[in-house]
């Protein structure tokens, strides 16, 4: 097995519930936005919307490319505002739902992204995915990493 591409962003999370309820989290708006972001329109089928604001005012853009339930979430992703350089729709992001003994190993790689923004992305993934394990887990995910926005440098 190869690893990601060179403008990726790859990280992991063990998640304590079977893939096909932690699958659920990436597809429905009332569970995403319990662990990454404040309102979501999502439409989980092949060139439907994905769309979340991660704070008041700031939002990531894209659509679905696959969607696999219980398996594999794959979404353009981009932001709409400009402050961070990811145009909308011109990243993808692929999940793999991976089952294990403790649940799920959850698998994202994030592709497609300039060398300027893969560290805020690569951060971003490191915060948001245990908070994902935490709210699956019936946990508090403690408080959002997105509510002080990006780095100055953006």
């Amino acid at each position: 097995m190869s690893g990601p591409p060179e403008d990726a962003v790859a990280c992991q999370a063990m998640v304590p519930a079977p893939p096909e309820k932690v699958f659920r989290w990436f597809v429905q708006p009332e569970l995403l936005v319990r662990w990454i972001g404040i309102d979501a329109q999502l439409e989980p089928r092949p060139g439907g919307r994905f769309r979340f604001e991660i704070t008041n005012g700031q939002w990531c853009s894209g659509r679905y490319v696959e969607v696999v339930p219980g398996r594999r979430v794959v979404v353009t992703w981009g932001w709409d505002s400009g402050a961070i350089p990811v145009p909308p729709g011109s990243s993808t992001v692929a999940v793999d739902l991976l089952e294990h003994p403790e649940g799920t190993l959850v698998r994202l790689v994030h592709s497609g992204l300039a060398p300027e923004a893969r560290r805020l992305h690569a951060e971003g993934w490191l915060r948001f995915l245990p908070r994902l394990a935490a709210v699956v887990a019936g946990r508090d995910p403690g408080e959002d990493p997105a509510r002080t926005g990006p780095p100055p440098r953006y």
